[in-house]
Parts: structure tokens; C-alpha cells; sequence
């Protein structure tokens, strides 16, 4: 088996191991970031493309959001946290997450400065639809989509655009300074949990070339972009080389959704 096989949900549910429901239209960060992590572990992962329109899908996920991981008999994990110590555990010891409790504890703080509400992800999907509300949907997202994703995550008119871009900005800087002399990996001499979801979560903020993610839309790759117009001069060289590094060498490239 593939580190990444896509499958349909009836060979996900028969299947024991890792399965993972993931989005198939864009290149969630979330859903990009679970597959990274497996991937990085050396843990095959069967991945369902997520449709909200399969009743046999949604009854298997117990939820209404992606990405969505399974293993074996075991309830299933929805939380990035919760993804990311499974994936912790499935692998070599150390490996993704440290073993040493002070150092641990900064490398989680850090991914939910990235993963968690308010974080990068959360601020460059609110540009998007900063994007689309000012624009009467001409830019972002469409507006249907836009008042659907504004009303789950968090967007209204009274929104502090610039709190958003300076907490991206102070986010980017923390993680370029890990960089700092020249190092290829944020936290050591090789990838862990911090550097799949620094990679995975620029990806809203770098331009999407169709080379670079096929299967993207093209007018959901337009949404992408606008995040990529209001922050993308932001992110540090460091970061987007360091983000390239990664997807060639250990995340798979191009992008696969």
C-alpha cells in the first residue's frame, strides 16, 4: 500500500488501520496536515474524499467537517490535537511530538498558534472571506459559500481585519526565527509535527499554481489567492523555501486532493 491511497468509503470502512475522510475540493490545511503527518510516520492512510452529498459518508464520519480519522475500532478523531498524538503514537517514538515535557509543550503551543481558533489557518481562511464579503463575492469565495463558511467560522462585518493580519504576521515571524542560521527543520536536524503544519498551512498564503495542486478549481483556486494578495508578501523567504523542502521531500508534491 501507498503511504496515501485514495479509496471509496465502502473500502474505508472495511479496512482496519488508518482511514481518513478529507477534503477533496481544496487543499485544507487540516486535511492537508493529517495526511502529512501519517505520511511522515511512515503510516498508510486510506483517504476518502469528503462529499456532503453521500448519506452512507456522513453517516460513518459522525461529523460535518474534515478532515475525519479512523483507526481501527476506535471512536473516531476530528481535532487536530487528537489527530496529531494518534499520529504520534502510531509511529516511531519521538518522532512527530518530543518525548521531553518542556519542549513538548512549546511545539503544541505553537501548532495551535498554527491549527487552532484564531490561528494562522483560521486568520488566512478569514481573509478569504474578508475578500468575498467586501467584493459582493467577486474575489474569495462565492458568496453563497461565503455567508455559509462566515456563519461557522467565526466572520462579520464588525471584524478587526488588521488584529487578523498582524496575528498571521507575528505567527509567520515566530516560525521563520526557527530558521534562524540557516537550519532546514524548525525544531531540530529532522521534520516533526511542527513542520508539516507550517507547510500545509501556507499554502493559503503562497500562489497555487495549477502545477502545483491539479485537482483544485479554478474558481476555488481564485478564492485561495486572496489570501495570498492581502498576506502572501508577508511570509519569509525562509518559510517558503522551508515549505517547498518539505513537500518534496516528505509530503508529496504536487498537492493530491
Amino acid at each position: 500500500m501507498s503511504p496515501v491511497e485514495f479509496v471509496d468509503v465502502a473500502t474505508a470502512k472495511a479496512a482496519r488501520g488508518v482511514r481518513m475522510v478529507a477534503s477533496g475540493m481544496v487543499p485544507s490545511p487540516w486535511s492537508e496536515a493529517a495526511k502529512g503527518l501519517f505520511r511522515l510516520q511512515g503510516v498508510p492512510v486510506r483517504v476518502v474524499r469528503y462529499s456532503r452529498d453521500d448519506a452512507e459518508l456522513a453517516a460513518w464520519m459522525r461529523a460535518d467537517n474534515v478532515p475525519v480519522v479512523f483507526h481501527d475500532d476506535e471512536p473516531p478523531r476530528v481535532h487536530w490535537a487528537a489527530i496529531t498524538t494518534l499520529a504520534a503514537r502510531l509511529g516511531p517514538p519521538g518522532a512527530l511530538l518530543p518525548d521531553d515535557l518542556d519542549h513538548r509543550v512549546r511545539t503544541v503551543g505553537l501548532l495551535n498558534e498554527i491549527a487552532g481558533e484564531e490561528g494562522l489557518g483560521w486568520n488566512a481562511r478569514l481573509l478569504m472571506l474578508h475578500a468575498s464579503m467586501t467584493s459582493g463575492g467577486q474575489r474569495g469565495f462565492p458568496l453563497p459559500v461565503a455567508h455559509y463558511l462566515a456563519a461557522r467560522y467565526g466572520y462579520s462585518a464588525a471584524i478587526d481585519i488588521d488584529r487578523v493580519r498582524a496575528r498571521i504576521a507575528r505567527t509567520l515571524a515566530a516560525l521563520a526565527a526557527r530558521l534562524d542560521g540557516g537550519r532546514e527543520y524548525l525544531a531540530g536536524d529532522r521534520p516533526d509535527a511542527l513542520d508539516v503544519y507550517a507547510a500545509t498551512f501556507l499554502t493559503p498564503l503562497c500562489p497555487i499554481p495549477e502545477s502545483d495542486c491539479p485537482r483544485l478549481q479554478p474558481l476555488l483556486r481564485q478564492a485561495f489567492a486572496t489570501a495570498h494578495e492581502a498576506m502572501g508578501d508577508a511570509v519569509p523567504r525562509a518559510l517558503v523555501e522551508h515549505r517547498r523542502r518539505m513537500y518534496e521531500r516528505h509530503l508529496g508534491w504536487p498537492i493530491e486532493i
